[in-house]
């Protein structure tokens, strides 16, 4: 999952970044202090649900690590970072957390396009990440040796998706509709790809979009059985609404920038029945014990909540086994595994997972049920 407003605003950001990479603190930086793990993305805004499940996750770990490891030198207290997964956001932030010299490991970014412009920093500044939800596959480039991701691109989500459809619809005709974000384009593109002459039309309707009448016309006309989605929740929702509320029953489907109870709570009856992708694993179902768990400590876990919490349990293996500085944590990660819920993270020389699926998920009675691996 990634957002990136428009292509112009990454460039203009990335350029203002670039002023303060020189002033990040090298990866040699001691730390006088607990040891600090950070996590990044959306806190507040539109998409703030994403970010919270996943800051559950690191959360969640942080607590059952110091619970397990009393004298540990870790701070309990998870490093906020409040991207609202915009890079405008992002990038003038990056540089003061790069800067915090007790900030040895962060969980994210979330998005892609707020990585875009923070990996850089946190390359200069030797300062590992793992994110748990980030998916455009260029990312390695962006953040080279201290890049790691927990999850599967959108190489591998775009064709499941489009299988997810046509394995449900019966000789479906798919109309395809993206939010312009650069998440919604990439995942777009690898959908068409696998579909081929099964797209019947394609739209585009902007991030901020509230009136869908002419998309759903457009889809009306090309006779399309089914509809794919790449966006955001909130706006899927708004979308999924119209649609239903002119009289269409073609079935919704989405990736993993949907797949939220938020979009379930928005769209509500219109809800039921869309299908979703998403390289994850609900936590309900990779432990329901901690999952639980979890609840009783106030924190509902949920999409890619399990992701980020694998994610920073790696870190704090990292930091069990003796490694106290941004390198030792980072060359640990690089080069050991760790038996996660989700799966077992173990990354290749570009940050890669390996022996992961992409699972398909469906909503039935306002509720989001998992259907399992998407096989081709």
């Amino acid at each position: 999952m990634k957002k990136n407003r428009v292509l112009a605003v990454v460039a203009a950001v990335a350029i203002a970044t670039s002023s303060f990479v020189a002033f990040a603190p090298s990866a040699s930086a001691a730390c006088s202090s607990k040891l600090k793990i950070a996590y990044q993305g959306p806190l507040t805004g539109p998409e703030a649900a994403l970010g919270i499940n996943e800051l559950n996750g690191v959360k969640f770990a942080l607590k059952k690590f110091l619970a397990a490891n009393k004298s540990a030198n870790v701070d309990p207290v998870v490093y906020e970072v409040d991207d609202q997964g915009d890079p405008a956001v992002a990038g003038p932030i990056a540089p003061k957390v790069a800067a915090e010299e007790c900030v040895v490991a962060l969980v994210g970014p979330a998005y892609s396009g707020a990585s875009k412009v923070s990996l850089p920093v946190y390359l200069s500044a030797g300062l590992p990440i793992i994110t748990p939800s980030a998916t455009n596959p260029t990312l390695p480039t962006f953040g080279k040796s201290i890049f790691h991701r927990a999850v599967l691109t959108d190489d591998y989500q775009g064709p499941a998706l489009a299988r997810l459809v046509t394995q449900n619809v019966k000789n479906a005709k798919v109309f395809l509709v993206n939010d312009a974000s650069d998440y919604a384009v990439g995942l777009q593109k690898t959908v068409d790809i696998t579909l081929a002459g099964r797209v019947v039309g394609k739209d585009v309707t902007p991030t901020g979009t509230t009136d869908f009448t002419a998309t759903i016309a457009k889809i009306k006309k090309s006779k399309a059985t089914a509809v794919i989605y790449s966006g955001y929740f909130s706006q899927a929702a708004v979308f999924v609404k119209q649609l239903r509320d002119s009289g269409s029953k073609i079935v919704f489907a989405s990736g993993d920038g949907t797949l939220d109870a938020q979009f379930v709570k928005l769209a509500r009856k219109a809800a039921e029945g869309v299908l979703l992708s998403a390289p994850a694993i609900p936590m309900e179902t990779a432990s329901p014990k901690l999952a639980a768990e979890m609840v009783k400590m106030g924190m509902v876990p949920g999409v890619y909540t399990t992701e980020s919490y694998d994610a920073a349990n790696f870190f704090l293996e990292a930091i069990k086994a003796g490694n106290s500085d941004r390198a030792s944590i980072n060359k640990y990660v690089s080069t050991q595994s760790s038996k996660g819920l989700s799966k077992v993270l173990k990354f290749d020389a570009d940050g890669e997972v390996s022996g992961a699926d992409v699972n398909g998920f469906v909503i039935k009675n306002g509720k989001i049920v998992l259907l399992g691996a998407i096989k081709a």
